[in-house]
């Protein structure tokens, strides 16, 4: 399952400027607050805003450098962030117990090799046929053999203070330890669903962050027990208002084969008519920073 290419970090930002002067003040004090911009992430709902998550639903990870040893805490242009030196794994428990759907959310700049796990799903940075870019691949082995595909995520390298990083979208993962399955979401697009775990490793409940070649920074991680970006009571990953739309109703817990055709359906529509943008705070590139951005 595929996703149309991310726009170039320039396109993006144009659209983020334009988003934010269209935007009133309180909106953009309300959506820059929101942890990694999570849609459900705030303290109150604005009319037409799906239900915000319970404070007690989510957590919002400190980021030590206690995790991960060689790791270093610093500040960057007013964001906290966890500067992980290549090679060195950063990880932390998810919430729930083995049975339950849960999701983790994290926003990182990265190099290339770079692996991300959680509960059995493996996503992998590797190079790109585009210059100067990475790619974001996933592992479709269930013997976690390293059978990269692609995702349709390109990203262009960009020096931070002098390390070559890749600026990922703000990545949610949703496993499905029941249904031996995951979904990932690039910002607030289904990116690709149903996609087999590594069945070694669905036991593990954590997630787990491997820096590449030229190491990684995170600068957020959100583990929630519900999905942090639509309303979603039948934790099937599909935003409820389509699923009402669509079928007059929500799809029966363990209806997977009807819950891949609508979710292939609504991934369509989000190509076609767009979806929210993510906004929060976030590392800038050593270019951005010189421009005075």
């Amino acid at each position: 399952m595929r996703s149309t290419p991310t726009h170039s970090p320039i396109v993006l930002s144009l659209v983020l400027a334009v988003a934010l002067r269209s935007a009133g003040a309180a909106d953009l004090f309300r959506d820059f607050h929101r942890p990694l911009g999570l849609l459900r992430l705030q303290s109150g709902a604005a009319p037409g805003d799906a239900e915000p998550l319970g404070a007690g639903r989510f957590e919002v990870d400190a980021l030590s450098a206690a995790r991960a040893p060689g790791a270093a805490n610093a500040r960057r242009n007013a964001v906290e962030i966890l500067q992980l030196p290549a090679g060195v794994d950063w990880s932390r428990p998810l919430r729930g117990n083995p049975r339950e759907v849960t999701f983790a959310s994290l926003h990182a700049c990265v190099s290339q090799s770079t692996i991300i796990e959680a509960g059995g799903a493996r996503l992998g940075v590797t190079a790109s046929a585009s210059d100067g870019c990475l790619q974001l691949m996933y592992d479709d082995s269930t013997a976690g053999s390293l059978q990269w595909k692609g995702l349709g995520v390109v990203v262009r390298v960009e020096r931070y203070e002098g390390a070559m990083l890749a600026p990922l979208p703000v990545l949610t993962l949703r496993i499905d330890p029941e249904a031996g399955v995951w979904d990932v979401y690039s910002g607030a697009r289904l990116l690709a669903h149903s996609l087999p775990m590594i069945a070694a490793n669905r036991a593990d409940r954590r997630i787990t962050l491997r820096a590449g070649a030229n190491g990684a920074w995170i600068s957020g991680v959100v583990l929630s027990d519900d999905n942090p970006l639509y309303e979603d009571a039948n934790e099937n990953g599909i935003d409820d208002r389509f699923e009402y739309q669509q079928r007059g109703a929500l799809l029966p817990t363990g209806a997977h084969a009807e819950r891949g055709l609508v979710a292939d359906h609504w991934r369509s529509v989000q190509r076609a008519a767009g979806v929210p943008i993510l906004v929060f705070r976030r590392p800038l590139a050593d270019r951005a920073l010189a421009g005075g951005q």
